[in-house]
């Protein structure tokens, strides 16, 4: 009964799964790329099956994609990418407009003595880029332009949070993890920053390289400044914490 019951779920599940999307309206800036006249064939033709997941390792989603995929263009929702070595595991914050691309395979990644996955921090939706969105691009050039440009810009926030796990004090590594998450997912108000982030003190040292008890010890500092509040699922950051 109970398997039953919770058939119709799995069903609605891969059937919105299944569905495609408008690549225009997940990359809007692509529009200006494609030229008027080719606009409604455009339309047709930057259709891309989307995939959804929650709260699980993508593994398996991303490996039920079509034949052919060659990366993951996020368009909602947060993926954490964590890649261990010797034991000691960090994590990378993506989002959307962000690539997942294809990790290494089992044997390369015990090459490299670094192994990664992705991970869906509750809701996530991608979509696939296929076979036919090379087709596409070899019509409008200007389509793997703004790809490259978005795996530009991850690609500058993966060194610069490299950099960032080089300052010294905790605090000032929290401070500037938060800065870029403010540019990134913020809105301002007139109580501050507000980041719709459910970001747990556990996630917040993964990401800052530092432990549990430590990452605590200075939030409250921070939150004793006035600098950085947790407000039930979100955070508030102080404008002050985003001057360079």
């Amino acid at each position: 009964m109970g398997e039953r019951e919770g058939q119709p779920d799995r069903d609605r599940a891969a059937k919105e799964s299944a569905e495609a999307i408008s690549l225009l309206e997940a990359l809007p800036e692509i529009a200006a790329t494609i030229p008027p006249e080719d606009r409604e064939l455009a339309a047709r033709a930057l259709m891309a099956p989307r995939l959804c997941a929650r709260d699980e390792d993508l593994a398996e989603t991303l490996a039920g994609a079509l034949e052919g995929a060659f990366d993951f263009l996020v368009i909602e929702g947060i993926v954490l990418k964590e890649t261990t070595l010797s034991r000691r595991a960090a994590l990378e914050l993506l989002g959307p407009g962000d690539v997942l691309g294809p990790l290494l395979s089992a044997t390369r990644q015990i090459e490299s003595r670094a192994v990664s996955r992705y991970l869906a921090h509750g809701p996530v939706t991608v979509v696939v880029l296929d076979a036919r969105f090379r087709l596409a691009a070899r019509r409008w050039p200007g389509l793997s332009d703004v790809l490259h440009d978005h795996l530009a810009q991850q690609t500058h926030r993966a060194s610069m949070h490299l950099a960032m796990l080089h300052l010294p004090r905790i605090t000032d590594r929290i401070t500037s993890l938060f800065s870029d998450l403010a540019e990134r997912f913020g809105h301002m108000t007139p109580d501050g920053v507000l980041i719709d982030l459910d970001l747990t003190h556990e996630i917040i040292g993964r990401l800052v390289g530092g432990r549990r008890p430590t990452v605590t010890i200075a939030l409250q500092a921070l939150a004793d400044d006035g600098l950085l509040t947790r407000r039930e699922e979100r955070w508030a950051l102080d404008p002050r914490a985003l001057s360079p």
